[in-house]
């Protein structure tokens, strides 16, 4: 006999199951969800509420199916946690907020970080107690990464971090931060390169929240000075922070699509009747845009639960992606412009803030421009 074969299999490791179980649950109408499904145009509120949700995820079990045990999870896939996202854009939850980096940035600490500190940390970003950012772009350094010029000078047991990012996706309100530095010298271009784990509340760490137009301060620019960070934190080692980038992006680029159109679905569903006939050849070409964001995207979701990158074809699916989004919120508004002129109740001001959004996003994560290339 097995020396395992008496060991009990828990059964929400089938994908299926779980989807089942999730939904069971949500049918109960929990509070923390139906918390979050009330339009809530202040963002640190927003974020609190997420917070908060996150936190009976946990709790419950629910948010740690699809990560691994070694990190706090209880096993599974990318699928266990495709299930859960979905569901909960269903039930009225309005997008992932700061938990997009749970499918941006989590997966390569799982894979690249130091095992002792991704242990300990993974179960406090589940959780929605500490949260992160990720430091890519530079004020001179944006599409082309590789001339970053923030460095990282071994300085004793670790490094002095000198320099700044921008656009730094919520790290007006992370704890920490993936950091891509230059260890190499300038002309060593993508082959000099490092990426640390920096705490936000280090000595010579300075975060200024820039409001954008939407007015929400999702982005902010980090100002790095004499910061130390120890050897310990390098993700990878020294002179991978190139490969660790292009970990990162096929996950924001790629599988991070599956999630983030799920709530485009809904907000559409949640819109369609504003729409009439003269719509529906427009409203049909909306749909089959998500059509092939779902094709796609659930294609690496399916690649990823088997360990197989997606490599280049993760910048198609970002064009994808962006196209499908500048179409929803393009029907909604043509069919809703209370979006621009109505009354500043808070669901129009949360719908007028997603439309907003809907016109940088074939920047974030790289150019259209770059991925076409």
């Amino acid at each position: 006999m097995s020396p395992n074969a008496n060991e009990k299999v828990d059964p929400l490791l089938d994908a299926d199951a779980f989807a089942a179980a999730f939904e069971s649950w949500l049918a109960t109408d929990p509070a923390c969800v139906v918390i979050n499904s009330a339009p809530t145009p202040d963002f640190a509120k927003r974020v609190d509420s997420m917070r908060a949700l996150m936190a009976a995820l946990t709790d419950e079990g629910w948010s740690r199916y699809g990560w691994p045990v070694e990190v706090g999870g209880l096993g599974g896939s990318i699928l266990h946690r495709g299930a859960m996202w979905e569901a909960l854009s269903r039930h009225g939850v309005p997008g992932m907020a700061l938990f997009e980096h749970l499918e941006i940035l989590a997966p390569t600490l799982v894979a690249f970080a130091p095992a002792p500190f991704i242990a300990q940390a993974m179960p406090e970003f589940l959780a929605g107690r500490e949260l992160w950012a990720q430091g890519f772009s530079e004020p001179e350094a944006g599409s082309d990464l590789a001339s970053m010029r923030t460095t990282a000078v071994p300085d004793g047991d670790g490094y002095l971090i000198n320099g700044s990012k921008i656009w730094t996706s919520w790290a007006g309100y992370a704890t920490w931060c993936l950091v891509l530095t230059r260890t190499g010298e300038p002309e060593s271009r993508h082959r000099g390169l490092t990426a640390f784990i920096v705490d936000l509340r280090a000595p010579g760490v300075e975060v200024r929240p820039i409001d954008q137009a939407n007015g929400t301060d999702e982005l902010a620019q980090v100002f790095f000075d004499d910061v130390f960070v120890r050897a310990d934190r390098i993700v990878g080692n020294v002179g991978d922070g190139w490969k660790i980038a292009m970990h990162i992006l096929g996950h924001e680029r790629g599988t991070f699509a599956w999630f983030r159109h799920c709530f485009h679905y809904q907000h559409l569903l949640d819109r369609v009747h504003t729409g009439g006939p003269h719509s529906d050849v427009a409203l049909g070409n909306v749909l089959l845009d998500l059509a092939a964001v779902t094709a796609t995207s659930h294609a690496g979701l399916r690649a990823e639960a088997v360990h197989t990158s997606l490599g280049p074809k993760s910048a198609f699916t970002k064009l994808l992606l962006c196209a499908a989004e500048q179409a929803v919120q393009d029907w909604i508004h043509a069919n809703d412009p209370e979006i621009t002129i109505g009354v500043q109740t808070d669901e129009v001001a949360v719908r007028r803030q997603d439309y907003l959004f809907s016109r940088i996003v074939t920047v974030y994560g790289g150019s259209q421009q770059m991925q076409l290339e």
